[in-house]
C-alpha cells in the first residue's frame, strides 16, 4: 500500500543536506475530523523529526488513523489529547496557520506572514507548535488569538484551502529550510510585556478603543516576526513605559491648570 523511496549511494554521497526542524519544534492538530489526514501527518512528524504531536477534541478513531501512517503508527500512540489552551501553556511560541486572510486592515490575528520565515521564527523559541485548523472550518478567530502569529500558503483564489496533510508537508518542508544560524531566543513573557505596553501607549495617546485594543495583538506579532531578543523588547517596553508616564503626568499638569 505504501512505497518507501530508497536513496541512493550517489545521493548519500554527494553529502545532501537532511531537513533539520528547529528543536522543540511540534504540531498541533484542532478537531482533526478525517483519519487518513491525522495518519498522514503522524508519517510527516517522523519524516522531519519532529517529537510531539497535541490533538485538540479528536473526532477520528486512532486506530484507524494508523493505518494511514505506516512506520509511523508511534508518533499516534504517544500523542497528546488535550486542549488548545494547555497547549498554549506548555509552549513558548505558536504559529497559527489560515486559508483565510484579513479582510480588514482591523483583522490583526488574520494578516498573516510568508512560510518561507517559519524556520527563522520557530528557532526563536525554546518550545513552539505549529497549529492546524479543522478540515472543513479551519480555526477560529478564538483560537488564532491564542497564537503568536499566523502563516498561510499562497494557492490560486479560486480555491485557497489546503487539504490538512498537504498544507503540514508544505509548513513543515518549508520549516526545515534555513540558513543554519540559530536565532536570537525570544520569551512568550516578553511578546506579551512589549504588546502590553504598546496598547498602554495607545491608551495614552488617546486613541480610539477598538485600535487601542487590536493593538496587543499587533505588538505580539511584530515581536514574533521580529526577530528581536528579549533584551530588546524589554528595552522598547521600557521606553513605551516611560512614554506612557510622560504623557500622564503633562495630561495630569494640564487638568490642574
Amino acid at each position: 500500500m505504501f512505497c518507501e523511496p530508497l536513496e541512493s549511494d550517489a545521493f548519500i554521497a554527494a553529502g545532501a543536506r537532511h531537513p533539520m526542524i528547529p528543536k522543540g519544534v511540534s504540531v498541533t492538530l484542532v478537531e482533526p475530523q478525517y483519519p487518513v489526514n491525522v495518519g498522514h501527518v503522524a508519517r510527516l512528524l517522523m519524516n522531519f523529526g519532529v517529537g510531539k504531536l497535541y490533538l485538540v477534541r479528536p473526532k477520528v478513531d486512532i486506530s484507524v488513523a494508523a493505518m494511514y501512517a505506516s512506520h509511523a503508527s508511534k508518533v499516534l500512540d504517544d500523542a497528546i489529547v488535550t486542549t488548545l489552551e494547555t497547549v498554549r501553556s506548555e509552549n513558548e511560541l505558536l504559529v497559527a496557520t489560515t486559508a483565510v486572510r484579513a479582510s480588514k486592515t482591523s483583522n490583526v490575528i488574520r494578516r498573516t506572514v510568508g512560510p518561507e520565515l517559519l524556520h527563522d521564527i520557530l528557532s526563536s523559541a525554546r518550545t513552539s507548535s505549529l497549529v492546524f485548523g479543522r478540515d472543513s472550518t479551519g480555526l477560529r478567530n478564538e483560537e488564532i488569538e491564542l497564537c503568536d502569529t499566523t502563516t498561510t500558503i499562497e494557492t490560486a483564489p479560486g480555491y485557497r484551502a489546503l487539504n490538512v496533510g498537504h498544507a503540514a508537508a508544505i509548513a513543515l518542508y518549508l520549516a526545515s529550510r534555513g540558513s543554519g544560524r540559530k536565532r536570537s531566543a525570544q520569551s512568550r513573557k516578553a511578546r506579551e510585556i512589549f504588546a502590553k505596553s504598546l496598547m498602554d501607549l495607545g491608551g495614552a495617546s488617546r486613541a480610539p478603543r477598538h485600535r487601542t485594543q487590536n493593538l496587543f495583538e499587533v505588538g505580539k506579532r511584530i515581536a514574533g516576526a521580529s526577530g528581536l531578543t528579549d533584551r530588546q523588547l524589554n528595552l522598547m517596553s521600557g521606553v513605551f513605559r516611560k512614554a506612557v508616564s510622560a504623557i500622564d503626568s503633562s495630561q495630569d499638569a494640564d487638568s490642574k491648570t
